[in-house]
């Protein structure tokens, strides 16, 4: 209703805002200036101050502009507050008020040597400022015109003797406003324009810097010497489990309290020798994998604040053994190419003895010795030169939980209290080779069957953990001497006189090749090993094989 009646009453004032507010700002502020002197004018009047040469000369005319002067402001306000008429068309009409009040109230009060003229420098300086630089010479030119005229009026009307020179040299003084002003008011624009530029420039770099960091995959986190977080780009955070949108208000220490502490001692400790600088390997977040943290200073002060890189222990030692795999698989596929030939003939041999009719019970026994040696002796090359030949880890997205229910339909004929499953997460999602984690598995599964300890007829299960950054296999049987556990994943270390020692090294190996970790975990009853998963990119994470 409100609205409707200010449409029906004053359909021509109604305000817009299309231009910016602060394009107003100046026409506001200068009619302050008005209401300021019109006011001070006024209540001379009202209160009947003689102050010369105020009025001194035509004391009527004085206080008639004086008020006309103080209604134009009010009214000027109102059409400010509006935004109407046009910015343009108030500017120019309120400078033309100011001018025509200004001289009349000069003349008035005696003429130029009453210094009212220089009232006129604020609205002729003003011009400029509202972005109208020819207008200001412009009025600036008016305005001396008129003082020459109020002059010559002042002589021929009421025949004074008055002073041209004091009329040139105020009519020099706002021309030398005007220019002056013009030259600060561009000025300012070109400091305003190139700042308005630069920060743009700025945006633009910082959005680029956001944009690389994003793409990096190693985690980045940027701090000041405090440790607050001011930048960290999508890997950092998930490997801090942190939150993109409140990362700005956090401080190192609400992320990883380990990490902060190696932080401030190496802000503490720091020297220019070591700007950049690599402290031990932490764990972080709920990841089980191993992270290095590397400081770099931001700057040349210790104050700038730093630039934390943190990178995944696994796969720089991914990079390593696949690197010492290269160089080691030339030379154990000729070792074992060699190896096989002799065997070959010493187990063919073997068999030659052992279907000879003269041969005796007991080196019938021999022979089967050097058959099932010679069998295992072969199965070990065969393994040297499987791992020697691997690829590399041809890594799919899977669905840990449903590839385990999958594995266990080649187990179906063993009875279901033989394996129990435990979830600690339904929704693990892992990026690895399906045939290494199958050789790896089933590796940990058959030691586990082949040590289970049978207790008074009844055999404990297998406990298989599904956890949210692991794979744990269980069983009750005897512990791993201390004395072994140094040795339990080194090739050919092994405690049973059939076996090749090779499936615990092999099972690591594979688990390295995809950026994980296969560890022995110390429990007290039975065998524990732990298969910890390696953080996967939040943009592999939607895809499940």
């Amino acid at each position: 209703m409100k609205e409707s009646k200010q449409s029906l009453f004053l359909p021509k004032f109604t305000p817009t805002f299309s231009v910016e507010e602060k394009q107003w700002r100046p026409l506001h502020l200068l009619n302050l200036y008005r209401l300021f002197i019109s006011g001070i004018l006024v209540s001379l009047i009202f209160t009947g101050v003689k102050l010369p040469p105020f009025g001194i000369m035509l004391p009527e005319l004085f206080q008639f502009m004086s008020f006309a002067y103080l209604t134009a402001s009010f009214i000027i306000g109102i059409t400010i507050r509006w935004h109407w008429p046009a910015l343009w068309l108030q500017t120019h009409v309120h400078i033309l008020i100011d001018v025509c009040i200004i001289i009349l109230l000069m003349h008035a009060s005696g003429g130029v040597k009453s210094g009212v003229g220089l009232l006129l420098l604020i609205p002729i300086a003003s011009i400029s400022i509202l972005s109208m630089a020819r207008s200001t010479l412009f009025y600036a030119a008016l305005a001396s015109v008129l003082l020459l005229l109020e002059q010559a009026s002042l002589q021929f009307s009421y025949n004074i003797s008055v002073n041209y020179t004091q009329s040139g040299l105020l009519g020099s003084i706002l021309f030398l406003t005007a220019f002056l002003t013009n030259y600060l008011v561009n000025k300012t624009e070109e400091s305003a324009e190139i700042a308005s530029q630069r920060e743009i420039d700025l945006a633009n770099m910082e959005q680029l810097t956001q944009f690389i960091m994003q793409r990096l995959q190693t985690a980045v986190i940027v701090v000041d010497h405090l440790g607050n977080v001011k930048l960290l780009n999508d890997t950092a955070q998930q490997i801090l489990n942190g939150s993109s949108s409140s990362y700005k208000q956090l401080n190192l220490i609400d992320y990883s309290a380990e990490l902060n502490k190696l932080f401030q001692a190496w802000h503490k400790n720091f020297n220019s020798a070591a700007a950049n600088s690599r402290s031990d390997s932490i764990k972080l977040g709920e990841n089980s994998s191993l992270f290095t943290p590397r400081f770099a200073l931001l700057g040349n002060s210790i104050q700038s604040g730093a630039v934390i890189f943190i990178e995944n222990d696994t796969e720089l030692a991914q990079h390593a053994q696949q690197l010492k795999l290269a160089s080691l698989g030339s030379l154990t596929a000729s070792i074992a190419h060699e190896l096989r030939n002799p065997l070959a003939a010493i187990r063919h041999a073997g068999e030659l003895l052992n279907e000879s009719p003269v041969l005796e019970k007991t080196d019938k026994r021999l022979t089967q010795i050097i058959e099932k040696q010679s069998i295992r002796v072969n199965d070990i090359i065969t393994t040297v030169l499987d791992l020697s030949r691997r690829n590399q880890a041809e890594k799919e997205i899977l669905n840990l939980m449903n590839w385990v229910q999958e594995f266990f339909k080649e187990y179906i004929h063993l009875p279901q209290e033989r394996f129990q499953i435990k979830l600690e997460s339904t929704s693990l999602r892992i990026y690895f080779d399906p045939q290494h984690l199958y050789q790896i598995f089933n590796n940990l599964i058959q030691n586990a069957l082949r040590h289970t300890v049978e207790q008074n007829q009844h055999v404990k299960p297998i406990i298989i953990t599904i956890g949210k950054t692991y794979l744990q296999v269980m069983n009750y049987g005897d512990p791993i001497a201390q004395k072994d556990l140094p040795r339990l994943f080194e090739p050919f270390f092994t405690t049973e006189i059939s076996g090749t020692g090779l499936g615990l090294y092999i099972a690591q190996e594979l688990a390295s090749c995809n950026s994980a970790r296969l560890e022995y975990i110390e429990i007290e009853e039975g065998v524990c090993f732990q298969l910890n998963f390696a953080h996967i990119d939040k943009s592999l994470a939607n895809k499940v094989s």
